[in-house]
């Protein structure tokens, strides 16, 4: 018994190398429970609403003065990476300041990397909302006093892309230092291939 519990641990640690050898980000395998929230346009959303996307999911926030945007905007040229599989991808962008974020804000906000309005989702709900799908995530957000009494906090977060196939499960995510648009996309499509031969 010993030896087969060895033997699967051996071979368990060879199929994770190999695996995260294929790809650029870091593999994850968690299944996200359905949640909701409320979008840009007011409306109600479920994570199962986007069931036939491969979702990219960001949690920042639009008072945000430097990762959000920069983070933003690495999406967006991930996105016009993608070519023809750009229209199987929904990034859903997660507000983590509630307080501020109404779905006005975000929807400007989103405006920015998302003209057409068609693949960029921004999301907000109450701090109770936000904390169980944060939890999910594992995504760390804490609100940070500062000086400045016009802005009068800022947010420290994860900064993470999290890649979440049509399932709903967690397949890969990307830190700040692997944020590289041609080959997040590059997985991306990878990802989409190896499912859609199933």
């Amino acid at each position: 018994m010993r030896k087969l519990s060895i033997i699967f641990s051996i071979l368990l640690t060879i199929f994770s190398f190999s695996f995260s050898y294929q790809f650029y980000g870091f593999p994850y395998f968690l299944k996200i429970e359905d949640f909701e929230l409320t979008n840009q346009d007011g409306k109600k959303v479920r994570l199962s609403d986007f069931k036939d996307k491969y979702l990219m999911i960001f949690f920042g926030y639009t008072y945000c003065p430097d990762v959000c945007p920069t983070t933003m905007l690495r999406i967006k040229e991930t996105l016009d990476e993608l070519g023809d599989y750009k229209d199987k991808v929904k990034v859903l962008f997660i507000s983590v300041d509630p307080e501020r974020d109404t779905p006005e804000s975000i929807k400007k906000f989103i405006s920015f990397y998302d003209k057409s309005g068609k693949y960029i989702e921004g999301l907000t709900g109450t701090k109770e909302e936000i904390d169980k799908v944060a939890k999910q995530f594992k995504a760390y957000y804490k609100k940070v006093p500062i000086e400045n009494k016009e802005v009068g906090y800022l947010v420290d977060h994860t900064a993470y892309i999290y890649l979440v196939d049509p399932k709903g499960v967690l397949r890969l995510i990307y830190r700040p230092s692997n944020d590289d648009p041609k080959k997040i996309a590059e997985d991306i499509k990878r990802v989409i291939d190896m499912f859609s031969r199933h």
